[in-house]
């Protein structure tokens, strides 16, 4: 199992993960997965150039970048965590390289979420082997079948499908989330616009808007990355079954949610399987969770810890990138959708 690198540190948006657990006081396992999370304290000492800095509360995702910047051979970070009853400071290259920070591998590698795929298959198909007529909370009827939704959507994408369960009441799409940061809306940006096309367009003028005339950002002002936050909007309710559930296009309709641990344990001692995770119909899941918000977060920033305003220049969706890198000219920003808000940002309405 991968521990965190420098290197790592400064991948994709691992600054902002970083800073933000560290912040939020967070927790953090050590070298591997089987260690149990210690809470961050909030402090950290950060080791240049031969002096020792400390941050109590105050460390952000411009102090991190700013030692990735400047460090040489023997320069480290280090994150106080509370261990039992004792805080202790730890290198960073102690603390386990988890999911948030790219550790588990994606669908195409094999593993990741696949994992947690093919072990759910693996114990449903236990299951139909052992008993004539299994069956498991938060599907309808008896098990016939479970098998992997395999191919790419019509549009081109993963599909929002991830298992197929076949039980005597019929077939039911499952999509497959992570207990700890399920991503939602499996279609992107692209999967978005084609159930509810003007929403990204609001969303997108509402941020532009509030960075020309709240921020007084004009095209091509370069400004340090910490300035301009991520944004965050609550998605209107009227939304959220077409969003869950998609298209057929899209590789859905989902009619269920399976929210658990990318390691599935079963048990099928009995008829009635036992999961470490849950079903959920998507009505069920709206109502557990309850608000889903758009996050447009930054990425891919440079070393320099600066962006570009870019107001004219599209995605590949016809929507304004907003910010880009200053020397690549990388787009800086990225749509998801959270189940809520996580870390500061900026909260902006759309109707």
């Amino acid at each position: 199992m991968a521990t965190l690198s420098n290197r790592d540190l400064g991948n994709r948006n691992n600054p902002e993960v970083f800073a933000n657990r560290i912040a939020g006081k967070g927790a953090f396992q050590l070298d591997n997965s089987e260690s149990p999370a210690y809470k961050a304290t909030g402090r950290v000492k950060v080791m240049l150039s031969g002096k020792d800095t400390m941050f109590d509360g105050n460390f952000t995702e411009s102090s991190l970048r700013s030692y990735l910047q400047s460090r040489t051979g023997s320069d480290h970070i280090q994150v106080e965590l509370q261990v039992g009853r004792t805080k202790t400071f730890y290198r960073s290259s102690k603390l386990f390289k988890d999911r948030e920070f790219g550790g588990v591998a994606s669908k195409a590698g094999g593993q990741g979420s696949e994992r947690q795929e093919e072990g759910l298959i693996e114990v449903l198909n236990e299951a139909i082997a052992k008993y004539e007529k299994p069956t498991v909370a938060g599907i309808s009827g008896n098990i016939l079948s479970a098998k992997k939704r395999e191919g790419l959507s019509q549009i081109g994408k993963e599909p929002y499908t991830d298992i197929i369960i076949e039980t005597s009441r019929g077939k039911f799409n499952v999509s497959c989330k992570d207990i700890s940061a399920p991503s939602l809306a499996g279609g992107g940006l692209a999967g978005i616009k084609l159930v509810a096309p003007e929403l990204p367009k609001k969303f997108y003028a509402a941020v532009m808007t509030y960075m020309k005339n709240t921020m007084k950002l004009k095209q091509g002002d370069v400004v340090p990355a910490d300035s301009v936050p991520n944004f965050y909007a609550e998605i209107p309710s009227r939304y959220m079954d077409i969003i869950l559930k998609g298209t057929v296009q899209m590789g859905g309709p989902v009619t269920h949610m399976y929210i658990g641990k990318m390691d599935v344990v079963g048990n099928v001692g009995r008829s009635q399987i036992g999961l470490n995770g849950n079903f959920f119909t998507i009505s069920e899941y709206k109502r557990k969770v309850g608000k889903f918000y758009f996050r447009l977060r930054k990425r891919d920033i440079d070393p320099t810890n600066t962006t570009m305003v870019e107001y004219q220049r599209t995605n590949t969706e016809g929507l304004p990138i907003l910010l880009k890198a200053t020397t690549t000219g990388r787009n800086n920003m990225r749509l998801v959708i959270d189940d809520k808000v996580t870390g500061p940002g900026q909260l902006i309405r759309i109707t």
